[in-house]
């Protein structure tokens, strides 16, 4: 018999209490190179959009990798102040691991704007802001929620790395597929599907101890996926069960199994995220996580590909105010 796609749930729990911010000054932080360099247009669009509202707007432009972190670290805030970040999910961790850099502890004052401009926003999407428009209207509406995220530290370039994930963290075949899909952006959305086919085919399985809240799973894996969002990439469900203020992450867990089973996987997920209910996928939520592997592997931090094992993920319960 046909299993049905799952029930997404709201991506936040309908028990927080709102917050109301009345909105002085929006720091928009903007990535001009995303989602084929439209960032600077939907950029000029919210500017103008957010001054006829009265609402004063400072706008920063990143320039190279990681910029974003340092203008969010370095931002001179005060009372009605918003930091907005226009760009994708990639964007967005950027922004809010500056933001919670501070030393004046921003986050737990100010709250964050989202402006979707990527190829990828997954995190917008999941918060039912499709577009720049709605984007407006939710720091004009004022309503905040609070969201968590994962204090994500791994190696990089033979030093520690840190960032702060909001959507996922990703380890074995899902970044190979985006590896492999990152070639080939000639293709548009096709080059996901094709990237995690070649992955499929190739078949890389890796040995690696997983502790979820220090539970060890010693195992040969093909993928482990953490997701703190229920979608990532184009649109899928990865994790439809997931909530981003429920103080947990989500991690989905596939142990070495035959291609064919794998393709069964992909092609579940691919139809509304069935693959939930094979039993070739175990479902945790954890607080802390830890993935050790006797070689550095390579991970994706919402979207983008950067350093390698050991992992370590922190969740941050409430850690921000967001519009929505």
């Amino acid at each position: 018999s046909r299993i049905l796609p799952p029930t997404k749930k709201p991506h936040f729990s309908t028990s927080q209490i709102k917050e109301n911010y009345k909105t002085v000054r929006v720091h928009l932080i903007v990535n001009p190179f995303s989602g084929k360099k439209k960032g600077l247009d939907v950029a000029k669009e919210v500017k103008a959009n957010l001054i006829e509202s009265n609402i004063k707007v400072e706008s920063y432009i990143t320039n190279e990798p990681n910029h974003a972190i340092q203008i969010a670290k370095n931002l001179n805030l005060v009372e009605g102040d918003v930091v907005g970040s226009v760009g994708g999910d990639g964007t967005f961790c950027e922004v809010i691991t500056g933001f919670m850099g501070r030393d004046d502890k921003g986050h737990e004052k100010f709250p964050v704007a989202l402006i979707p401009a990527g190829t990828g926003n997954s995190q917008a999407n999941d918060m039912e802001i499709p577009d720049y428009q709605v984007g407006i209207e939710k720091i004009l509406n004022g309503n905040l929620r609070k969201m968590d995220i994962g204090r994500t530290s791994f190696m990089l370039d033979g030093k520690k790395g840190l960032r702060y994930s909001h959507n996922l963290v990703g380890w074995g075949l899902g970044v190979d597929s985006n590896i492999l899909a990152e070639k080939m952006r000639f293709l548009g959305p096709l080059r996901y599907d094709l990237g995690a086919l070649m992955s499929i085919i190739r078949g890389k399985v890796r040995k690696a101890k997983c502790y979820i809240d220090g539970h060890l799973i010693d195992s040969s894996f093909i993928l482990l996926l953490i997701q703190n969002t229920c979608t990532g990439g184009d649109r899928l469900a990865l994790a439809p069960y997931a909530q981003v203020d429920d103080g947990k992450m989500d991690i989905g867990v596939i142990y070495q199994i035959n291609r064919r089973k794998v393709l069964t996987l992909f092609n579940q997920l691919k139809a509304g995220g069935s693959h939930i209910w094979n039993p070739n996928v175990e479902f945790y939520r954890f607080s802390r996580l830890k993935i050790e592997t006797d070689e550095p592997t390579a991970i994706n931090i919402d979207g983008e590909n950067i350093g390698t094992t050991p992992l370590e993920i922190e969740v941050i319960p409430s850690a921000l105010k967001i519009f929505n």
